[in-house]
């Protein structure tokens, strides 16, 4: 009669293990769900396009303003049309071509960084699961996890992270102010050496 308790409490055993390793395992499929969806997917390339489209922003604004500086500088100096002119718009250009690869591979690391945040919080909540944790809500959570990596990855976009995509035009600019400066002078010097009466003093 003892051995008959002793196999009905490992049968209870057994049957109670094989109820939590259940639980688990719908608890797991759950978790997998929630991140595997299409609908995540979709959110993916939807902050993906976002991202580029932030990115290239501001790049356009640094373009425009360059685009303004250098049409300035060129004037001030009297190369605008000249080889000068097309040496330095070459430049601009290359370097706008530089920044849209440079916005693309933003907008890459962005949503890969959102992604590594999404695979980091299912294996978290795998985790719980399969230590026992209360996953009553366990889909609700995970939404709510998904939510708040997208909206941390929204939050980590940063205007600054182009960096100054024309800086190596600063030169040509500073030329273009210093012989303006230049020009500015040598006039006043000019103007004053041969200006009548100048030197002559009083008769």
């Amino acid at each position: 009669m003892g051995g008959g308790g002793s196999s009905k409490s490992t049968n209870k055993a057994t049957q109670a293990e094989n109820l939590r390793q259940a639980n688990i395992g719908r608890n797991v499929d759950l978790v997998n769900q929630v991140y595997g969806s299409p609908q995540r997917e979709a959110d993916y390339n939807d902050f993906l396009g976002a991202s580029r489209s932030f990115y290239r922003q501001n790049l356009d604004r640094q373009k425009a303003t360059a685009d303004r500086s250098l049409k300035f500088a060129m004037a001030r100096n009297g190369l605008a049309g000249g080889s000068a002119s097309v040496d330095a718009n070459r430049r601009l250009g290359e370097d706008f071509q530089q920044g849209v690869l440079s916005a693309d591979r933003l907008a890459q690391k962005a949503v890969n960084d959102l992604r590594n945040a999404d695979e980091q919080s299912r294996l978290n909540m795998i985790s719980l699961a399969q230590s026992g944790g209360d996953m009553t809500t366990g889909g609700m959570r995970a939404a709510q996890q998904l939510q708040a990596n997208l909206a941390g990855a929204r939050a980590g976009m940063n205007s600054d992270a182009l960096g100054d995509v024309f800086s190596g035009l600063s030169s040509v600019y500073e030329t273009s102010r210093n012989n303006a400066a230049e020009r500015r002078g040598n006039r006043d010097i000019y103007n004053l050496l041969y200006t009548p009466g100048f030197g002559q003093g009083s008769r």
